[in-house]
């Protein structure tokens, strides 16, 4: 076995580690590593460092950790719907998902809350009792609705489920408000069956909009969307991928240009998930260039000031949020509209860094992340700048700011030096 950092990770295979699990009645830890993101290992590796995670983890879990992008890291990715890499999953013996984490965070809080969840949903009905029972014919609507409602918690896919379930419902039944609820907090794909039947009595399906609250509601249509665009993408269904978006737009009922930035987002990510590089580089440069260039660096830093002052007053709620897209840090988010910008116009850079090597797209992600650095210079920003302007050649300038990258993380003893002085070595090397 390896000891990464307090908690004792398997160093065998996986069957052997969900063997392991069964002998010794525990639960199973599976952390998904990101080879080519090595300060989210970092990251991680600074909680999994934690007495409290090392004491709980070695009582309750058999820990298994592994690169996610290939191999047995892959298929269990896939099997277990896993939407990012890197990613932790807390799973049991009989390999079903019981509490997840996306992305990565040096507190061990979230870990160890999450560890909580796991174990106290495996005192629930066990998964595998509903699956054999579905499996030897089940199909009574209180089995399905609380095989659905088990899915569902695991974050895995109900669509087929629930197209099932209300086709062998009594037609009667169908106009029920506790029918349709239940069809609606499933988030039907947009256009199925079950999503037809949410919205074929407009009254019924106003009135229970209105009856779980806007909070509830904005939930559960970004639930309908999501599960309507990992569809689209696994099927590579275009078609859906339309619907999907011109449906999001027209959420947007009194906010024209809120609904086309909604439309933009949802085929972005189709286009981003079937690897479409033709529609995707150019509609994102429309897209980013449009909602995201225009905004004024102080405008946007006054509003945050303002809204700060009013959360210090008790007026508005905290919030957290990653620190960057793929790095998964979580913090106070104290500037939510400085964040928002940050994050979508350097995640955005990196993706045309990681999509192509044509300069012309490059030079327009290097602008991108040129903008986040006028905002604040964040290590983070620093490295996808660096990186950008290293493929476009400009090697002493990119080899300036990943050395302000590195400087700044060593003075904070962060846990994504490494992967930043590793990108330092590789650049100075010539072999980034």
């Amino acid at each position: 076995m390896l000891s990464a950092q307090g908690i004792v990770f398997e160093q065998g295979s996986w069957a052997d580690a969900v063997k392991k699990a069964k002998k010794q009645k525990k639960l199973l830890f599976l952390h998904l590593d990101k080879p080519d993101c090595g300060g989210c290992s970092e990251v991680a590796s600074v909680a999994f460092n934690s007495p409290l995670i090392r004491e709980k983890f070695g009582v309750n879990f058999i820990s298994f950790r592994t690169d996610g992008t290939t191999g047995i890291g892959k298929e269990l990715a896939d099997k277990l719907e896993v939407e990012c890499v890197p990613s932790s999953v807390f799973v049991d013996t009989d390999e079903y998902p019981l509490a997840r984490f996306c992305g990565t965070t040096s507190l061990d809080r979230a870990y160890l809350e999450k560890a909580e969840e796991a174990i106290n949903k495996n005192r629930e009905l066990p998964m595998k009792s509903l699956v054999e029972s579905y499996e030897k014919g089940d199909r009574s609507p209180a089995l399905l609705r609380r095989y659905m409602d088990r899915r569902r918690e695991m974050g895995l896919s109900t669509t087929d489920l629930l197209t099932e379930y209300v086709r062998q419902l009594p037609a009667d039944s169908l106009r029920l408000g506790a029918v349709l609820r239940f069809v609606f907090e499933q988030g039907p794909v947009v256009g199925s069956k079950a999503d037809s039947v949410f919205r074929s009595y407009y009254p019924r399906t106003d009135s229970l909009y209105r009856a779980v609250g806007l909070k509830k509601a904005i939930e559960l249509n970004a639930l309908i969307m999501n599960n309507s665009i990992k569809k689209a993408v696994k099927d590579k269904d275009s078609r859906l991928a339309y619907r999907t978006a011109t449906w999001r737009q027209r959420t947007y009922t009194n906010d024209y240009k809120a609904g086309a930035m909604a439309y933009d987002w949802v085929m972005l990510r189709y286009y981003r998930g079937v690897q479409d590089t033709l529609r995707y580089l150019p509609m994102a440069v429309r897209y980013y260039d449009q909602h995201f260039m225009p905004a004024k660096v102080d405008s946007i830093q006054n509003l945050d000031n303002l809204e700060n002052q009013r959360r210090m007053r008790g007026v508005m709620p905290a919030q957290t949020s990653p620190q960057r897209p793929g790095m998964g840090i979580m913090s106070f988010m104290a500037n939510p509209n400085t964040q928002r910008y940050v994050s979508a116009l350097n995640q955005a850079a990196w993706e045309f860094y990681e999509m192509t090597r044509d300069t012309v797209y490059l030079n327009k992600a290097l602008q991108w992340s040129k903008r986040t650095l006028e905002y604040r210079e964040d290590p983070s920003s620093m490295d996808t700048y660096a990186h950008i302007l290293y493929r476009l050649g400009r090697k002493e300038e990119a080899l300036t700011w990943q050395e302000k990258a590195v400087k700044l993380e060593r003075e904070r003893n962060s846990p994504l030096l490494k992967g930043l002085q590793t990108s330092l070595d590789k650049m100075q090397a010539g072999t980034l």
